[in-house]
């Protein structure tokens, strides 16, 4: 088990600890980086966890080719293309063809909006395409609209590009994250989803994070115990169907369920962090996760603590550690 250590806290406060994680990872062939073009999106979500910075927003074509090119000389086999909304980049095809010219195999973390476009899907598919995670908050077109920052239009562009990357033969996974707006409706979008396109796709819920620009939108002021009952009723049905189901940032215990399958925040089991200021610097996932989440002194002796992603200090601080309650 990993070690931990105590953070420092008012004497009033909770005592919360940290799991201690290396610095540094070495690169295997299994490692994934998480590679992004940039900040600029064509959604506009009120609780975007970008950093805003306007130096992030939309890195040089030139720069990125560059980083292709660093991150196969040090031995990376596969990225994670994404941004803000990685398609929207005007160099996004010539960043897709230096990756398959220098042999690395690419994923893609998306609004889903571009695949829309006639022939997109199909040519992401030909220029070496593996698996796709689309944020689809909600199948209800006024709530999808709400929580992306999109048009009607928009809305209707997500659905369609999701259904291209299905037609194309792309395993696809769906990111929800969970606001005041659609927490309730789970089994809905449960039901609805698969309606559309079947029982291959996977689904994750994501626990809202308070990083980023849109960390103050009142729609994801939640606590775990306001979404827990939902978030049970989802995961027993799913597996009633023998659906694939994930969870992001969600402690097992948050749900009661030990077999809690927690994603890192990126999505799709990236182990390094491409450092998008840079350009040439790797950062273990975990190590970044560690540093972000956080503990109650209890939790050390829960089984679970391990892979355990914990709380955001900030939610800690906020509303305490009461919900954690070690597994026995």
């Amino acid at each position: 088990m990993l070690g931990a250590m105590t953070l420092p806290v008012h004497p009033t406060q909770t005592r919360l600890m940290r799991r201690r994680t290396p610095p540094t990872l070495p690169i295997t062939p299994r490692s994934i980086a998480l590679f992004r073009l940039g900040e600029a999106c064509n959604n506009h979500c009120p609780m975007c966890s970008n950093s805003g910075r306007p130096e992030a927003w939309l890195t040089p074509e030139a720069e990125l080719l560059q980083r292709v090119d660093w991150l196969a000389g040090q031995g990376m086999k596969r990225v994670v293309v994404t941004g803000g909304e990685p398609t929207s980049h005007p160099a996004f095809w010539q960043v897709i063809q230096r990756l398959g010219e220098r042999g690395l195999v690419w994923d893609v973390n998306s609004n889903g909006r571009t695949f829309a476009q006639v022939g997109f899907a199909d040519r992401a598919v030909d220029e070496g395409l593996q698996r796709a995670i689309i944020s689809l908050h909600s199948h209800v077109p006024e709530v999808s609209q709400e929580i992306s920052g999109v048009t009607a239009k928009g809305h209707r562009e997500i659905l369609c590009g999701i259904d291209a990357l299905v037609a194309a033969g792309v395993p696809v996974m769906l990111n929800l994250v969970l606001t005041k707006l659609n927490h309730a409706d789970l089994l809905g979008y449960l039901a609805w989803t698969t309606a559309r396109w079947g029982h291959e796709i996977e689904l994750k819920i994501c626990f809202p994070t308070t990083v980023g620009r849109g960390g103050g939108w009142d729609g994801i002021d939640l606590r775990y115990s306001d979404v827990a009952a939902e978030v049970v009723a989802f995961v027993t049905a799913c597996d009633a169907i023998n659906l694939t189901w994930h969870l992001e940032s969600f402690p097992p215990c948050a749900i009661a369920d030990p077999r809690a399958r927690n994603m890192s925040r990126s999505g799709f089991g990236e182990t390094h962090y491409l450092d998008d200021l840079t350009g040439d610097r790797l950062y273990p996932i975990a190590h970044i996760e560690a540093e972000l989440g956080c503990f109650a002194e209890t939790c050390r002796s829960c089984p679970a603590f391990a892979t355990c992603p914990g709380v955001s200090e900030a939610y800690a601080r906020r509303f305490g550690t009461a919900e954690l309650v070690p597994f026995r």
